[in-house]
């Protein structure tokens, strides 16, 4: 009878045991600092008829405060009954997501460029319709990265300061993409907004100013053509025309542009699954160029690449 009841109780403290093993705090657990934590709330529940207008006065708002250093303990519990819970953002990664959810369209402008190759800086003005017509266009469509490609057609200084003044005050162009293109190859150069290059070129060419201070753009194509006649009278009135409207190559962009010229770009083989997006996330720039072995581009919207993984997190 005894051996019975001796095999019993050995049973049951077995179990017991068992019991409190499932309800082991997990390692490194701070049990000191969430005591303190707990009396805290404690006095709180105690002092909450007190605070100024009634603060803390519904308890169960500060029982869900005292909760949260349990978290830790609850959650394996829970896990043993809910297999399958998942939280939507640990599943995702870039390549989830369509291009437009995370990056704004890119317009090319590369036309304009070569329509004015073979104009002398005199005769510029007279073809300004080019350049007023896809700035209506731009502004229509509401489009916020244009892409320059220095290696196709040249384009003069001032021709494009025309173009990065115009999309600053007409159009919600955010940046201006400098690109290099190649059969089967658009090489990444770097970025900058239509102020930063205007703002640049008046720097380095005060006479760029006095025409844009001297000219208001009130109606389009009555005051762009204006602008452009007068800009362009004032640099074949310097003693040094073609020094004053040079052709923009890469060299000279990045020496032009200096601290507002935005170089840095990610590789997209570092982007996969979670930590790449977080790259992406922990950018300081808005807008992330992300490189694919050197041969091609695209721009991410960050805040765009935040709403989406929040939309997705939720299952909006």
């Amino acid at each position: 009878m005894s051996t019975i009841s001796a095999t019993a109780r050995e049973v049951a403290e077995r179990t017991r045991r068992r019991g409190f093993d499932t309800i082991r705090l997990p390692e490194g657990y701070p049990l000191g600092a969430v005591a303190a934590f707990l009396l805290l709330v404690a006095v709180l529940i105690a002092l909450r008829t007190e605070l100024p207008e009634e603060s803390l006065s519904e308890l169960h708002w500060v029982l869900a405060v005292a909760a949260i250093p349990l978290l830790p303990w609850l959650l394996p519990l829970a896990g043993k009954h809910v297999k399958h819970l998942r939280a939507g953002g640990l599943e995702l990664e870039l390549r989830d997501f369509e291009p437009d959810q995370v990056g704004p369209g890119v317009r090319e402008i590369g036309d304009v460029a070569e329509a004015l190759t073979e104009v002398s800086i005199p005769d510029t003005p007279s073809r300004s319709g080019e350049i007023l017509e896809r700035v209506k266009r731009i502004e229509a469509e509401r489009t916020e990265i244009v892409a320059i490609d220095l290696a196709g057609a040249p384009w003069r200084l001032s021709t494009i300061y025309f173009f990065a003044f115009l999309l600053e005050s007409r159009t919600i162009v955010r940046r201006l993409v400098f690109e290099e293109r190649a059969p089967g190859k658009r090489t990444f150069l770097g970025m900058c907004s239509p102020r930063a290059l205007r703002r640049s070129i008046e720097r380095e060419r005060p006479l760029y100013r006095d025409v844009r201070k001297g000219t208001p753009l009130i109606d389009l194509d009555s005051s762009g053509r204006a602008f452009l006649r007068k800009l362009v009278d004032e640099i074949c009135d310097a003693d040094d025309a073609a020094g004053h409207s040079p052709v923009l190559d890469s060299a000279g962009l990045v020496q032009l542009l200096g601290p507002a010229f935005e170089p840095e770009s990610l590789e997209r083989r570092t982007l996969a699954g979670l930590p790449g997006l977080r790259r992406v996330l922990d950018s300081e720039r808005r807008y992330v160029a992300v490189v694919e072995r050197g041969v091609s581009y695209q721009v991410l919207d960050r805040l765009r690449v935040a709403e989406a993984v929040a939309r997705h997190a939720v299952g909006a």
